[in-house]
């Protein structure tokens, strides 16, 4: 016999409750009976009949409380209050503000080492092989060494683990949640939404990496996607393109009698030959690039003439910086006011006031309005925060001065993208229009 309070006591899924009741019980002989409701199966009742809509019922309760809870985190989450259970590596939880992020000094250097390596155009890879060389923990040996429970142990750091830090907004005090989803009330089974959909709020919290070096990273991280030769972390890698048709150059190796060589092809000719084919020696390109950058030194060697240059650059870029302050303005007052509708209209589904399929119709539409805003001003924020890298300029001089090799953090500040055409011309697009 299976004897419960009430027929939710034995569960709310009404697909798993009828299961029981009309096969898995009475095919094992198993007597069942629920108090309150007078369901029992070993007699013969009204009750027993109409237990399938109760079962139904119940299911519906459970949907409607789920949905009420979904969206009371999904408020917290639009207003940019920290909703989960275990802060990011670089912060942590104060009792006192559960629903805020503080920094954690004891892990903050790790971060800060991470992203300094990748701005000098280290790969994940070598991140990864550094920091565990040096014996620093990864965030799940950390967490365990700070009395924290944590779903699965990792001893080694890895390039994923690395590409998620240097992505990750958190560190430039903007809160990031909403990345993963249940796919209903009834599944625990969670699916990865698109950052599209993420809840992205600004400013939240103190930042520990700069908005230049966070920028900077991820250009880096773009350069490195969709290339060749992922072993081999080459000077221009990513940067090449072909002239004739716009692809990208892949890099492939040719084994010569003096040894292996490395070219760039057309990756549409790979593919499907539809570009004429042609190829041209890395080595021939990498010092064609890197006298050109010498050239352009020696054009500018005064090094207060170069920084006006690449200043006088950005200014005539962002000429209308004030017409894009006050579009910024505008968009943040219509970012305010769109949170408050959403906060009052959840107030009303709350109390009774509209309908629940209502308030998902106008939910949605709200929420398709607030994406497209929020896009618009992290566009426009990006580029009023846009400044030269003074560090870096001072280090590119510093370089040519000793005559030092030019690493890839120098080329992707400097140079846009380099196309090769069939007769081999090397054309460089550089950031800076004036150059």
């Amino acid at each position: 016999m299976v004897l419960t309070k009430d027929l939710s006591r034995l569960g709310r899924d009404y697909i798993l409750t009828g299961y029981y009741l009309e096969k898995f019980f009475p095919e094992n002989q198993i007597r069942y009976i629920a108090l309150i409701d007078g369901i029992d199966t070993g007699t013969e009742s009204y009750s027993n009949d109409i237990t399938p809509f109760r079962a139904v019922f119940n299911d519906m309760y459970a949907k409607d409380i789920s949905n009420k809870i979904r969206i009371v985190k999904h408020n917290k989450q639009n207003l940019g209050l920290f909703i989960g259970s275990k802060a990011p590596f670089g912060y942590k939880l104060n009792k006192k503000f559960p629903n805020k992020l503080f920094i954690d000094e004891e892990a903050k250097p790790i971060i800060i080492q991470i992203f300094k390596e990748a701005a000098l155009g280290k790969s994940c890879r070598t991140i990864a092989q550094y920091l565990n060389s040096q014996h620093i923990p990864t965030p799940s040996l950390y967490a365990i060494s700070h009395n924290q429970k944590v779903a699965r142990k990792s001893l080694l750091w890895s390039d994923t683990k690395i590409k998620d830090i240097l992505q990750n907004e958190v560190y430039i005090g903007n809160m990031v949640q909403g990345r993963m989803k249940k796919i209903n009330y009834k599944s625990k089974k969670n699916i990865r939404l698109p950052k599209s959909e993420w809840k992205i709020v600004d400013k939240t919290h103190e930042p520990i990496i700069d908005l230049n070096t966070f920028h900077k990273v991820q250009e880096m991280l773009n350069i490195r996607k969709k290339t060749r030769l992922k072993s081999n972390d080459y000077l221009l890698k990513g940067l090449v393109y072909c002239h004739e048709c716009g692809k990208k150059m892949y890099c492939s190796s040719r084994h010569l009698a003096s040894g292996n060589k490395y070219y760039f092809r057309c990756g549409t000719n790979i593919k499907n030959h539809t570009c004429s084919p042609h190829s041209v020696r890395m080595d021939y390109v990498e010092n064609f690039i890197t006298q050109s950058i010498y050239d352009i030194i020696n054009k500018h060697y005064n090094k207060q003439t170069f920084y006006n240059l690449v200043l006088k650059t950005f200014e005539d870029n962002y000429s209308n910086s004030s017409t894009m302050k006050k579009e910024f303005s505008s968009l943040s007052d219509q970012l305010v006011s769109i949170n408050n509708f959403i906060d009052k209209l959840s107030d009303d589904y709350i109390s009774g006031i509209i309908m629940q399929e209502d308030f998902t119709r106008i939910y949605n539409l709200k929420l398709k309005e607030k994406q497209l805003v929020q896009t618009k001003l992290k566009n426009y924020q990006s580029k009023l925060n846009m400044t030269i890298d003074n560090v870096l300029l001072e280090k590119f001089f510093n370089k040519f001065k000793t005559e030092q090799a030019i690493d890839k953090s120098i080329i992707t500040y400097f140079i846009d993208k380099i196309e090769l055409d069939n007769a081999k011309k090397i054309y460089v697009y550089f950031k800076f229009n004036s150059i």
